[in-house]
């Protein structure tokens, strides 16, 4: 893997390393994450555009229907044990 120079406040630095120590982690592979979560945040951001689109549609016939689903589904659990 490239390897490249970051330059971190102190305030930020202390913090990814108690993250790291927290998750056993290297410090390196906090920031590799943290780069990469950064990265993904447009596709985060439309997958949930695309879903509030989705629900603002009523699937499933809006609230009702979605409490009559939920009730069907607890019944079930229920049931299950």
């Amino acid at each position: 893997m490239p390897q490249m120079s970051l330059y971190l406040s102190d305030k930020t630095l202390e913090d990814v390393k108690a993250k790291a120590a927290a998750k056993k982690l290297p410090v390196s592979q906090v920031v590799r994450l943290a780069v990469e979560y950064y990265l993904q945040a447009d596709e985060r951001k439309s997958a949930k555009t695309r879903v509030t689109r989705f629900l603002r549609e009523k699937p499933l016939g809006g609230m009702k229907g979605w409490a009559a689903m939920h009730k069907d589904r607890a019944d079930a659990d229920d049931r299950r044990g």
